[in-house]
């Protein structure tokens, strides 16, 4: 069975309403400045992660406003979930929340050219997993740590540093010259 796809819930006077792949379609507020749509967003995003840290599966939630802007459409709110770590020193997995503002624009029609890296208004349409993605993998740590006073683990033994009953060798002496240099340097 395949893996279930974020729905989004648009909040309008006309009730609520949810749409599958993240596509949100923005035809009512398009080229009016000032007019706004706010949505919700929930599920899964896959691939969003880093080395060391990744969403985890179906923890997506963000709300969000897409507001018509004279340059296309703004998106603004908040994108949260959770995530799963594994320690850079000790290699322990664990669970963190993730919570980031975002402050986006899709470049309309005209204004592409301003900024060439601003994801695009498609249409009628907006595709939000591309920017989501990109938010929330910014928002990662690339060097996430268990506890402020992991240790890390022995490279002898694989035990706790401290834990284990390893003897520490006198260095490579084919390091010496540059310990030599070192001690000249300091």
């Amino acid at each position: 069975m395949g893996v279930p796809r974020p729905r989004v819930q648009f909040s309008s006077s006309w009730g609520r309403s949810f749409v599958a792949d993240l596509t949100v379609s923005v035809a009512e507020i398009l080229g009016r400045p000032g007019a706004y749509r706010d949505f919700r967003v929930s599920g899964s995003l896959e691939g969003a992660g880093v080395a060391l840290a990744q969403l985890e599966a179906d923890s997506l939630a963000a709300e969000l406003r897409a507001e018509s802007v004279i340059e296309g459409v703004l998106i603004t709110g908040r994108v949260q979930g959770t995530t799963v770590l594994t320690c850079a020193r000790c290699l322990k997995d664990f669970r963190a929340p993730v919570e980031v503002e975002v402050c986006e624009l899709f470049a309309g029609p005209g204004h592409e050219e301003d900024d060439p890296d601003a994801y695009r208004v498609g249409g009628p349409d907006l595709h939000l997993e591309p920017m989501l993605r990109d938010v929330v993998t910014l928002a990662l740590p690339l060097n996430p740590h268990c506890a402020e006073g992991c240790v890390g683990l022995c490279p002898r033994c694989g035990r706790e540093l401290g834990n284990c009953s390893c003897e520490v060798e006198e260095r490579d002496p084919r390091w010496a010259g540059l310990d030599a240099l070192r001690e000249r340097l300091s």
